[in-house]
């Protein structure tokens, strides 16, 4: 039986710790995601959603190595718009690593998030 719950454990903690987590140790809560220069539908999004990028080999795709919301374009219900993140740390998503480009604000679901540039993969819409 001891042995039946250290296993039972051993594989919480590693879920917990394969979870999406922001730097600071939060959750990321994940709207959508789709590969760079395609259109990403948002269909249902809560709070100050946040747009993350990734690229092929875990390295900062982000020209300049900041957050740069000229790299997307949004659209969307409201008056949407992306601007330069209050949080500006990484966040993780299993084992990537998600470098922030912006945050959406007067965003109002369904809407689309289309981003490019650098050495851009994937792009991702969430919060943390």
């Amino acid at each position: 039986m001891k042995r039946l719950t250290t296993t039972v454990l051993t594989i919480a903690l590693a879920t917990g710790i394969a979870a999406c987590s922001g730097s600071s140790g939060g959750e990321v809560e994940l709207f959508a995601d789709a590969m760079a220069g395609h259109a990403l539908t948002v269909q249902e999004a809560t709070g100050t959603p946040m747009v993350w990028v990734s690229s092929e080999d875990g390295s900062d795709p982000r020209p300049g190595g900041r957050p740069d919301p000229s790299l997307c374009s949004v659209t969307g219900g409201g008056t949407p718009r992306l601007v330069k993140p209050e949080d500006t740390d990484t966040a993780r998503l299993g084992d990537t690593t998600l470098y922030p480009v912006g945050q959406l604000e007067g965003f109002q679901a369904p809407g689309e998030v289309t981003c490019s540039g650098g050495e851009i993969k994937h792009v991702y819409v969430g919060r943390s």
